[in-house]
C-alpha cells in the first residue's frame, strides 16, 4: 500500500491486514511397513531444513506401486506409526488414506489435504529413489502444483537427478534437498523379525514391542 494510501485508510478508520502466514507442513507419505528411525530422520532434517512447523505422517491404505510385497493392514500400519511418532509433539499421524477405499495416490491425497486445509503450504517428502520414479505416478504434474517437493537422499555422492531435464519441470524454488547417513530399510527390519534378530536402535523404542509383535504374528 503506497503511503498516501495508508493516509487515506487512516482517514475512513481502514487499514490494510498482514497476510496471514500460512502453516509449512511437511507430508510423509509410505508404506511404512514397518516406520523405522530412517524414517524419523528425515523427517526431522527436513523440519530443520525447510522450517516446517510440523510434519504429518500418512501411511498408505493400498500402496498400488507395492504389490506383491508383505504387507501388514492399513489400520496397523498406522497404529504403529502412531506409537513410533507418540514422543514427538511437531509429528502427527493422518488416517486419510487408510481410511479410503481402493488405491492411494499422492495426487488425491494432496488436493484433499489443501481443500481441508487451505491455510496451510505442504512440502511433500518423499526418498531419492521415489523422486526418480515420480514420472510414472498418477498426475506428477498436479503432485508439483499443490506441494513444493523435499528429496532426502543418502551421503553417498550420488547427485540427485535434476528435473530440469526430465519430462516433468519443477522450478527450483519448489525444490528443496536434504541428506541423511542414515541406512535402514523396511525390508531389512522384516527379514530381521523373521529371522529372530534384534531391531534396537532401529526402530522407535515407543513403538518396538508392538512392530515385533504384529510381524511376527502377520
Amino acid at each position: 500500500m503506497k503511503t498516501e494510501d495508508r493516509y487515506q485508510a487512516a482517514e475512513n478508520g481502514t487499514s490494510e491486514k498482514p497476510r496471514k502466514r500460512r502453516r509449512r507442513i511437511g507430508i510423509f507419505g509410505g508404506s511404512f511397513n514397518p516406520i523405522h528411525n530412517g524414517h524419523l530422520g528425515i523427517a526431522e532434517e527436513a523440519m530443520k531444513a525447510c522450517r516446517l512447523s510440523e510434519v504429518w505422517f500418512i501411511p498408505a491404505g493400498d500402496p498400488y506401486m507395492k504389490s506383491g510385497t508383505e504387507m501388514l493392514p492399513g489400520e496397523t500400519r498406522l497404529r504403529l506409526t502412531e506409537c513410533a511418532v507418540s514422543d514427538i509433539p511437531a509429528f502427527s499421524v493422518n488416517p486419510i488414506e487408510v481410511l479410503k477405499e481402493g488405491a492411494s495416490y499422492t495426487a488425491d491425497t494432496l488436493r484433499a489435504l489443501s481443500d481441508l486445509h487451505p491455510d496451510c503450504r505442504f512440502f511433500l517428502i518423499v526418498g531419492e529413489d521415489a523422486f526418480r520414479q515420480m514420472p510414472l505416478w498418477k498426475n506428477p504434474e498436479e503432485i508439483l502444483k499443490l506441494s513444493e517437493l523435499i528429496v532426502a537422499s543418502r551421503k553417498s555422492g550420488e547427485d540427485v537427478p535434476d528435473y530440469r531435464t526430465s519430462p516433468i519441470r519443477v522450478s527450483e524454488k519448489r525444490l528443496h534437498r536434504i541428506e541423511t547417513d542414515i541406512d535402514i530399510s523396511s525390508t531389512k527390519i522384516r527379514r530381521m523379525i523373521h529371522a529372530g534378530e534384534s531391531i534396537r536402535g532401529l526402530v522407535p523404542e515407543s513403538a518396538e514391542a508392538e512392530i515385533l509383535r504384529a510381524y511376527r504374528e502377520a
